[in-house]
């Protein structure tokens, strides 16, 4: 399978690298291609064994009514085979609204968040104050921060999440959440959604870090939307 060859060459070569955004790349670019590189046809392949080393047997019947019974038998055969056809056609169909109901659920779990809560706007970020929370998470320019976190939680974090919105990460995972309705039987998939997430978290604290003469800034920011004083 391709995408089991790109994630192999994932683990052994490039996991413990440091060019994350290339990472990044890779991955994505990998899994496109993992899609697209099954529906490209080569002719050239088409004519690999030549027609006159194909052997064709010819068929040998032995008696009178082996030839009716054969047909039968055959046609038995075709039927049960459409049938396990037809059933696993199903299980994929159902598999896929299953998929995409969960897909929609956390779509209008994010939405109720953003209904219920209050939100401040500062530059471009969207800042949503979760009552009663710790959670913390960002969903393009929204991002959540729980109520219940520390200060000093709300500043890295905060710092954390504006990596992640400016990189547009949200894209990367809402085409992993496309593959995953699409080949949700492929559990490859979910492991290379993991590798990715994984490589977001190491870009963000990176550039985070690199971030720290901004934590003034950030304080003033988090004193303006959850009305606190600065530490």
């Amino acid at each position: 399978m391709i995408i089991r060859f790109f994630l192999l060459i994932f683990d052994v070569f490039l996991r413990k690298e440091t060019f994350f955004n290339w990472n990044r790349i890779y991955l994505i670019s990998t899994a496109v291609l993992s899609v697209i590189l099954p529906f490209i046809k080569i002719d050239r392949f088409k004519n690999v064994v030549p027609e006159q080393y194909i052997i064709r047997l010819l068929e040998v019947f032995i008696g009178e009514n082996v030839k009716q019974n054969t047909s039968q038998i055959a046609f038995e055969s075709m039927d049960l085979k459409s049938q396990s056809v037809f059933s696993w056609e199903m299980m994929l169909y159902i598999g896929m609204i299953l998929a995409t109901l969960l897909f929609v659920f956390k779509v209008v779990k994010i939405g109720w968040l953003l209904y219920k809560n209050p939100k401040n706007k500062i530059d471009r970020f969207n800042i949503v104050k979760l009552i009663n929370s710790s959670a913390a998470f960002s969903f393009f320019n929204y991002i959540f921060l729980g109520e219940r976190l520390s200060e000093h939680e709300k500043e890295s974090i905060l710092q954390h999440e504006i990596v992640h919105v400016k990189q547009r990460h949200t894209l990367d995972l809402l085409f992993f959440e496309a593959m995953r309705i699409v080949f949700w039987f492929n559990p490859l998939v979910y492991m290379y959604q993991n590798r990715l997430m994984t490589v977001h978290e190491v870009i963000a604290d990176e550039q985070a870090e690199k971030n720290q003469n901004k934590t003034n800034y950030y304080k003033r920011l988090l004193s303006q939307v959850f009305d606190t004083k600065n530490m």
